[in-house]
């Protein structure tokens, strides 16, 4: 086995593996300084919150009963 390839492949690992460390690091401090300069401007540009919409229920009306009743009705014709 020659050493030498052995250290020149040692070498290429630690020198790719520094480069994606490098990287990594550099994109963290990036993130964590956008994320300080968002708080900064939301501030002075809030963003627009909608409104809540307020759902209420239907009154229950004569017209359920009949639709249920259908339902019904087709559930039993089917089965026989």
């Amino acid at each position: 086995m020659n050493i030498e390839l052995l250290k020149q492949g040692f070498l290429l690992m630690i020198i790719g593996m520094g480069t994606v460390f490098f990287f990594l690091a550099i994109m963290i401090f990036v993130m964590n300084i956008n994320s300080k300069l968002m708080k900064i401007l939301n501030k002075y540009f809030p963003e627009e919150q909608e409104e809540e919409k307020i759902y209420t229920k239907k009154k229950s009306t004569d017209n359920d009963a009949a639709i249920a009743l259908a339902i019904c009705a087709a559930f039993a014709k089917q089965k026989s």
